[in-house]
C-alpha cells in the first residue's frame, strides 16, 4: 500500500479590519491581510456597516450596497493590483473583537488562493464619516 503524507494546512493570515466608505459613500468594512507568497496584501471589502460584516461575500467589484470586492496587491518591485476572475470570503465574529474567516479567489492564469484568516480591529485615529 502507498502512504501519502497530507500537507499540513497553511497557517492563517493575520490582519486587521476597520470601518471604511463604499464607492457610493455608504458604510463599508475593509479587511487587510498579508499575501506572503507575493510580498503584498489582500484587501477584502464588504459594503455593509461593521455590525453587518459576518457572512459570505462574493466578489462583484463592490459598487452596490451589500456587495463585496477582493483586491490582491503586490508592493515590490512596484505597486501592482489584481482583481480575481471569481472569488468569495466568509467572515465570522462581532465588530470590536477578533474575527475569523476564509478567502477563496481565482486570478488570471488560473492562479488560486485559499486562505484562512484572523483579523483584529485596526487602531482608529478618527471616526469614519461617509457621505
Amino acid at each position: 500500500s502507498l502512504l501519502v503524507a497530507a500537507r499540513p494546512p497553511a497557517p492563517p493570515l493575520n490582519g486587521d479590519y476597520r470601518a471604511d466608505c463604499a464607492p457610493y459613500d455608504g458604510a463599508a468594512v475593509r479587511i487587510t491581510l498579508p499575501a506572503p507568497a507575493i510580498k503584498g496584501e489582500f484587501s477584502l471589502t464588504a459594503n455593509v456597516p461593521l455590525t453587518g460584516m459576518s457572512g459570505h461575500w462574493t466578489h462583484a467589484m463592490g459598487s452596490q450596497p451589500g456587495s463585496a470586492m477582493i483586491v490582491l496587491c503586490r508592493k515590490s518591485p512596484e505597486l501592482h493590483c489584481d482583481y480575481p476572475e471569481m472569488g468569495a470570503f466568509t467572515v465570522s465574529g462581532k465588530a470590536g473583537g477578533p474575527i475569523i474567516g476564509r478567502i477563496e479567489a481565482t486570478f488570471r492564469g488560473d492562479i488560486r488562493h485559499t486562505w484562512r484568516f484572523t483579523a483584529t480591529p485596526a487602531p482608529v485615529s478618527a471616526p469614519v464619516l461617509c457621505g
